[in-house]
């Protein structure tokens, strides 16, 4: 069984960006820093009714799919002193959970995401500390995938999320910049009917958002 579901929220991104860039002033273009930027960490779903009912019935619960999280494309582009627009492309958490041998669940959840983000503190001098936060819109897609001896069963869901940021990077030279970066989204999805029938079932929502806790390093150019 795989069900599919994809709301147009792709748009909605790419009218976001448009509006924020057509936002800055005239005297921003005369400079236009850019930066990308490759991270790694560690990722925790929050508690939804799915997890609930996933360690119920021995699939596992949100601590078990806690797990690294990848962001391999983040580019900036930095259209005024303080403020800058980010978007995250290719980035995911994938946890497998096998409490048998003749079952396992897993969860790959990726998205993409646009974020204005301001420099609370720093210039981003070589060898200063920039602190910086934001916050903004994504889309989040989910492949949730459940195998068994008797069969398997794949669900295939997105929605649009939000999430806020927040971090610090050193600026260890022209080019290079070392960051930390705590980012927590919220991004519920009603997926139940494509797993069941019945009433209970059909109600259960999950939470692809949760906690990301980032180091990596950011290139700019």
């Amino acid at each position: 069984m795989v069900a599919r579901h994809r709301p147009p929220v792709g748009r909605w991104l790419g009218a976001l960006a448009l509006a924020l860039l057509v936002a800055g002033p005239a005297e921003a273009a005369m400079e236009r820093p850019h930066a990308l930027a490759f991270k790694t960490g560690f990722h925790s779903y929050p508690a939804s009714s799915y997890f609930s009912y996933s360690e119920e019935i021995g699939a596992g619960g949100a601590s078990q799919f806690r797990g690294q999280n990848i962001e391999l494309f983040d580019y900036t582009y930095q259209w005024r002193p303080r403020w800058g627009l980010s978007l995250s492309w290719f980035s995911g958490y994938y946890q497998k959970y096998t409490p048998a041998e003749n079952f396992s669940q897993s969860l790959f959840t990726y998205y993409t995401t646009i974020t204005p983000v301001y420099s609370i503190r720093g210039t981003g001098l070589v060898g200063e500390w920039t602190v910086y936060a934001g916050a903004g819109v994504g889309r989040y897609s989910l492949v949730l995938r459940l195998d068994s001896d008797t069969g398997g069963a794949e669900v295939n869901n997105n929605t649009l999320g939000y999430q806020a940021l927040i971090g610090a990077e050193y600026r260890y030279s022209e080019q290079v910049g070392f960051l930390i970066e705590e980012n927590y989204a919220r991004a519920r999805m009603a997926f139940g009917a494509d797993l069941g029938s019945d009433a209970a079932t059909r109600a259960l929502r999950i939470d692809l958002g949760g906690h990301n806790l980032l180091v990596g390093v950011r290139l700019h150019f």
